[in-house]
């Protein structure tokens, strides 16, 4: 499944390269909260930065930072173990209609864990690979929405439990509906199963 979404959004990139939507921007930076729901530590929490900056009418660059933390019980020791997920994808994207695009992303992915206890549930010091592919689309000219399905293949560190790891879901799918406070300034609201279970947020984005 993985090499298959890699894969089809590097093939169908060139060959569905037309004129862009000019009703979304993929111009922007935001920054906002995320919570994961714990199964074998207390939910984590923390915050979210990303940016993304247009290369053509189709083409643009995407980076992301994830920071949670959340207290583990490995062997009975308590601890508090931060990680954060930075990412950097190229993404293409296409319209549908005069306000809806397809888009898709193909990057990579590192993990950086501080506090890490041998043998945790939770926290990965290692990298990988990413995809996703979605529909994003403006609604009014007050409301945005996507919807997005993608999967990360990475490896774990030496020292991790990888039967026993929370993170252990690469599938990734989710949904965002944003509202527009100007013509710059939005905010969104998130929902998604990603690789540290259920996720929910809200951001504040500004379109540069």
């Amino acid at each position: 499944m993985k090499k298959t979404l890699i894969l089809t959004a590097l093939t169908l990139a060139p060959i569905l390269s037309v004129q862009a939507n000019d009703k979304l921007s993929y111009e922007y930076i935001d920054f906002g909260y995320t919570h994961s729901e714990g199964e074998l530590t207390s939910d984590k929490a923390g915050y979210k930065l990303s940016l993304s900056q247009s290369l053509s009418d189709s083409w643009y660059l995407k980076a992301g930072l994830q920071s949670q933390s959340a207290d583990v019980w490995p062997d009975g020791s308590t601890a508090d173990v931060t990680a954060q997920e930075y990412s950097f994808a190229i993404g293409f994207h296409v319209p549908t209609s005069r306000t809806h695009d397809f888009f898709m992303d193909v990057g990579y992915i590192k993990f950086d864990g501080t506090d890490i206890i041998p043998q945790s549930t939770y926290g990965n010091d290692d990298e990988g690979l990413m995809t996703n592919l979605g529909l994003r689309g403006r609604l009014s000219t007050s409301w945005e929405y996507s919807v997005f399905a993608g999967y990360k293949d990475y490896d774990y560190s030496t020292y991790v439990n990888e039967a026993l790891h929370e993170d252990s879901n690469s599938a990734v799918y989710g949904f965002e509906g944003r509202y527009y406070l100007s013509q710059n300034w939005s905010f969104g609201v998130n929902v998604s199963e990603q690789i540290t279970g259920l996720t929910s947020g809200f951001d504040f984005r500004y379109n540069l």
